[in-house]
């Protein structure tokens, strides 16, 4: 019969010439093996299920795991002291179930101890091989090297948790700052009766124990500490002149550096301000504006003497839960 012919008989059985050519090549030229074994795949295994103790193992399985296969024995204990015990029980689960039905893939991703002691994670499939009886005598397997693939996939994992836990303290970001837009909306509107701000941007009693009530709640929900500018003076002695040309000086050289600055007046002698986070170079900057300011400033009074002190406090649960006045913050903040 000619090879045309051969191959047309073939086709007609359901059966392509390459295939019946590739199986007999497998069965009588082992070049062909070899390149299964060392190109195709990353470890090969078979196993006598009717003998358990023995089962061979090619020599890319053990080089896979830092090993010298000429120093391994083909038993089956020699790998079980490296796999990793819980994906031990999930292989043997699995090895039930395909023994019982040989539809049910044998076919799970496992994670060996390297001899280095990294982590190598291995697609494991096997399928059984039955007897003229119909009872499993072989276990056929291969091994497929994934650990590129799942450190690749665990650093995307990570990256996903970073992003979802920074996207959840933005939320809380955005929500304490419409807090504050609110409960800062809520005080601009509160009634003339206690004055907010005077005419140098100075609060009014309530208006200051809010914003510091309102400061210490955010500084708890954040993380963050408070910080307290306090400035002193000397000489001023009840001078109104003096007095209101020194609260515009800070106002316009001083405050207007602090966002959002609420200053408030405890006495002619002591100018209280507090603020969320500030660091000891924000203060040192401040202070260094100042100090240049007062020399350029064109004083009416005469020159005076501004001292400045900066403390910054971690939030207290007392800080939280006592009712605030005046007596209590310039004793906790200014003293």
């Amino acid at each position: 019969m000619s090879d045309s012919l051969h191959r047309d008989a073939m086709l007609e059985q359901g059966q392509h010439y390459l295939e019946k050519e590739l199986l007999n090549l497998l069965q009588r030229d082992k070049l062909m093996f070899e390149f299964f074994q060392d190109d195709v795949v990353d470890g090969l295994w078979y196993w006598d299920l009717t003998d358990p103790e023995n089962e061979w193992m090619s020599p890319k399985f053990w080089r896979l795991f830092g090993y010298d296969p000429e120093f391994k024995e083909h038993k089956i204990t020699e790998w079980q002291d490296i796999i990793f015990p819980e994906d031990l029980a999930v292989a043997k689960r699995n090895l039930e179930l395909h023994l019982k039905n040989p539809k049910h893939p044998y076919d799970q991703v496992v994670r060996y101890w390297h001899k280095n002691g990294t982590i190598v994670w291995v697609r494991c499939r096997g399928i059984a091989i039955y007897s003229n009886e119909g009872e499993p005598v072989r276990l056929l397997g291969c091994h497929l090297d994934m650990t590129r693939v799942m450190e690749r996939q665990q650093e995307l994992l990570g990256l996903q948790i970073k992003y979802e836990h920074l996207q959840r303290r933005l939320d809380e970001v955005h929500s304490e700052l419409s807090q504050v837009k609110l409960l800062n909306d809520s005080l601009l509107r509160r009634s003339e009766s206690e004055r907010i701000r005077d005419d140098y941007g100075f609060a009014g009693s309530q208006f200051f124990i809010e914003h510091v009530r309102l400061l210490a709640q955010s500084a708890d929900r954040l993380g963050c500490k408070l910080t307290t500018l306090r400035f002193s003076f000397n000489g001023i002695n009840g001078d109104i002149t003096q007095s209101d040309e020194l609260k515009n000086f800070l106002n316009k050289s001083v405050f207007a550096l602090i966002p959002g600055c609420v200053p408030f007046q405890f006495s002619n002698e002591l100018i209280g301000v507090v603020m969320l986070d500030y660091s000891e170079d924000d203060v040192r900057n401040i202070e260094l504006e100042m100090r240049s300011a007062v020399q350029t400033h064109p004083w009416l009074a005469g020159k005076p003497v501004i001292g400045l002190q900066y403390r910054v406090l971690p939030v207290n649960s007392e800080m939280l839960d006592k009712y605030l006045d005046l007596s209590y913050i310039l004793e906790m903040f200014f003293k």
